[in-house]
């Protein structure tokens, strides 16, 4: 038994005792064992009142004594004690997070699960023209009217980030991420990339500067080296260079042409226009494109889905897709298996490029995208390729929002894939899915 509730029923039982002896003495023994319960009862009572005053800061802490409640006020007090120092701790740690945030450079704006403000520091003020205080409880989407930017908010895809121009409109470019975190709250954070957009600005710029006076320098030369291979009298000594020069030449120009193709599409980054592309037409004309390029000895298997429109433009398409298959026809051996599809699924459409050639290693993939990136350089520059292909194929789908999938196997093959969401496709009957005038659009970009 604890001390305390021993003190108490020898406390209880002396006064029953007191209340038996003087019933006994008086004749009401009774009435005097219900005063002393009474008594009793209402000292108890008295007890917590006190305590409960203590408890809710009402009063002073009931005097020291014997007893359960003596020892529950006790421990009470040391829980107290204990909240304080952890209270205290945990508010010098809120504080040193507090500190940091408002030194960080990035920009962070604590929002609710609806998007309202809940918090945010110096530089998400600076950056976003925010007001500390002011605009706490305002739903950021209403305080920051960029195009796309609430289509962007409602993703809840923090892989994704998205690029603006700040609203102060003093030229500054931002990228911003969206983190979830805790209960349903999600964290803006906001990053000034001005001056890595001046820098790629630039590069684009020199790139096709270059790439755009290299391209009459080189038409010179191609002419003059294929009139030269033509030339009968030209001694057999030099036919051997100048047939390399003429190889070498081509290949440069095919370069510079994929540079200038590259820098136009990336001159627009906004979204592609949506006309309608009829895609069992346009495969039709890649692959007899491929035959002109080369001898296509492959098996060669095409399902297009009948009436399944592609919206978007024309002549951009037709790169993707002709790299796409121009890629899977000189990495697959003769006699490989190439099957090029088009179908319509429950999240969009997909364009779909499987070949059983050679197969890309898993160290290359995430790289196959970059500018002149190449996994095997030998041989690409053997079959003529510039490095180029499979980045005008990135960008190109970006402008149509659609992603590229790569699956591939040493030995094994690999398989190209674009995915389009719903919003670029289109339903029509086969008879007019056709564009009359697409023919000639792809032979003005060629």
């Amino acid at each position: 038994m604890s001390p305390a509730l021993a003190a108490d029923l020898k406390r209880a039982a002396g006064l029953l005792a007191i209340a038996l002896v003087a019933g006994l003495l008086s004749g009401h023994l009774l009435a005097a064992l219900v005063i002393a319960l009474a008594l009793l009862a209402g000292w108890q009572l008295r007890e917590l009142w006190r305590m409960h005053r203590w408890l809710h800061g009402a009063g002073a802490r009931p005097r020291p004594r014997i007893g359960l409640l003596s020892d529950i006020e006790s421990r009470l007090e040391r829980l107290q004690r204990q909240a304080r120092k952890r209270k205290k701790r945990l508010r010098k740690v809120a504080l040193r997070f507090q500190q940091a945030a408002e030194a960080s450079p990035d920009g962070a704006v604590i929002l609710s699960e609806s998007g309202a403000i809940e918090w945010l520091n110096a530089a998400a003020s600076r950056l976003l023209g925010l007001r500390q205080g002011r605009d706490h409880g305002q739903l950021v989407g209403n305080l920051l009217r960029q195009p796309d930017f609430s289509n962007w908010m409602e993703r809840d895809d923090a892989s994704e980030t998205y690029e603006m121009d700040a609203p102060a409109g003093d030229r500054q470019r931002l990228l911003l991420r969206m983190v979830p975190y805790g209960d349903n709250k999600r964290m803006l954070v906001v990053r000034d990339i001005t001056r890595l957009h001046t820098l790629e600005q630039m590069r684009r710029d020199f790139v096709a500067n270059v790439s755009h006076e290299l391209r009459s320098p080189l038409t010179v030369l191609v002419g003059y080296l294929e009139g030269m291979g033509d030339d009968e009298t030209l001694p057999e000594h030099l036919r051997r260079p100048v047939a390399l020069m003429a190889q070498q030449s081509a290949r440069m120009s095919r370069i510079v042409e994929d540079l200038l193709r590259l820098s136009r599409i990336e001159r627009d980054p906004g979204a592609a226009p949506r006309n309608p592309i009829a895609v069992r037409d346009l495969i039709q004309t890649i692959l007899r494109d491929a035959a002109s390029l080369r001898p296509v000895d492959h098996d060669m298997q095409v399902d297009v889905a009948e009436g399944v429109l592609l919206l978007g433009d024309y002549n951009e398409i037709y790169s993707a897709f002709s790299n796409l298959v121009f890629n899977a026809v000189q990495y697959t051996p003769p006699g490989g298996v190439i099957r090029i599809g088009w179908q319509r699924g429950e999240h969009g459409a997909r364009f779909e490029v499987a070949d059983s050639g050679v197969g890309i290693e898993a160290e290359h993939l995430p790289r196959l995208t970059e500018r002149f990136y190449r996994v095997d350089k030998a041989r690409s520059r053997e079959l003529g390729g510039t490095g180029l292909g499979l980045a005008i194929v990135k960008h190109v789908l970006m402008r149509h929002d659609a992603t590229l999938q790569v699956q591939s196997e040493p030995g094994a093959g690999s398989t190209f894939a674009c995915e389009f969401p719903p919003t670029r496709i289109e339903l029509a009957a086969p008879a007019l899915a056709a564009a009359p005038d697409q023919g000639a659009a792809r032979a003005s970009s060629a």
